[in-house]
């Protein structure tokens, strides 16, 4: 409703996960819902759950990292046109409110040695 600053809930997902890519190399990663660890109960997630929410954290001093909601082509895929998560911040999305349902999202850290976590929301 407008005018009474009422809006609708952000939808986070069903579970709430998370995926350490700090021991994974600079090259794109796929990641699907069975590469994720639920919060609640320390279990690997299902495969096939649909991205509601995300959160990439970059804890690289100097470098930026990206994030696209789509699987990669090859490992060394162009950053050209992709989302960038500039050094030591956090990139932060409601994507289950795209028009494309995301079961897939590929993620590329700036350096071998840097850490890079990515947090989610999945549904069914």
């Amino acid at each position: 409703m407008s005018g009474l600053n009422v809006t609708n809930p952000i939808k986070a997902g069903s579970y709430r996960a998370m995926c350490d890519l700090s021991l994974a190399n600079a090259d794109w990663q796929d990641l699907s819902s069975a590469d994720f660890k639920d919060s609640a109960t320390g279990e690997a997630l299902a495969s096939g759950l649909k991205f509601a929410w995300i959160g990439v954290v970059n804890l690289s001093l100097d470098g930026v990292a990206y994030v696209k909601y789509r699987a990669r082509v090859a490992a060394d895929d162009t950053t050209d046109n992709e989302l960038p998560i500039l050094p030591y911040s956090l990139h932060s999305d409601d994507i289950g409110t795209l028009t494309a349902e995301v079961t897939t999202i590929s993620v590329k850290k700036p350096a071998d040695l840097d850490s890079l976590y990515v947090i989610a929301g999945f549904d069914f």
